[in-house]
């Protein structure tokens, strides 16, 4: 096995796309200002998209046409109006075109698009940067790679080719 030279870095800021074509995901540098717990998503940048309603109460239902999940699944939803917090859920399967999952905020609905194809989520909890590496020959990202950072205090450098 030779060592692969065309590896690429990419600086994440806030979240967005990060590659938009086909690429294996290699490894992911992870860097918090603060010790708070935050989750950093990284996807395939594969959408659907749907609406949402949480009717005063915790469970989210969302609507999807033909979502493709099963329970247990993980997901990121981006809810791109109304107030429920972007974020990566598990899902229970009502029907091919809804599920749940458990949200902190009530009563709130609008729109929403969801990353199921998940390539790695990263948790940290101090300050400390920390470096993950995808053994092998990475994660196959289909089309192109998206990156969630939380709101504030965490940026990441992901490293693809």
């Amino acid at each position: 096995m030779t060592m692969q030279y065309d590896v690429k870095s990419y600086h994440n800021q806030t979240s967005g796309l990060a590659v938009p074509y086909r690429v294996r995901l290699k490894g992911v540098l992870i860097s918090p200002t603060t010790s708070v717990t935050y989750n950093t998503t990284i996807v395939d940048n594969i959408a659907q998209t749907g609406t949402y309603d949480v009717p005063g109460s915790t469970t989210c239902t969302v609507t999807i046409t033909d979502h493709g999940l099963e329970t247990g699944d993980r997901v990121y939803l981006d809810f791109t109006s109304g107030t429920a917090t972007d974020d990566t859920y598990a899902v229970t399967v009502l029907t091919a075109n809804t599920f749940t999952v458990t949200v902190t905020s009530a009563t709130t609905s609008g729109n929403v698009t969801m990353y199921a194809y998940i390539l790695t989520e990263l948790d940290c909890s101090t300050g400390t940067s920390f470096y993950t590496l995808i053994p092998g020959e990475g994660v196959l990202a289909t089309t192109g790679i998206r990156v969630f950072l939380p709101p504030a205090n965490v940026t990441s450098t992901i490293f693809y080719g």
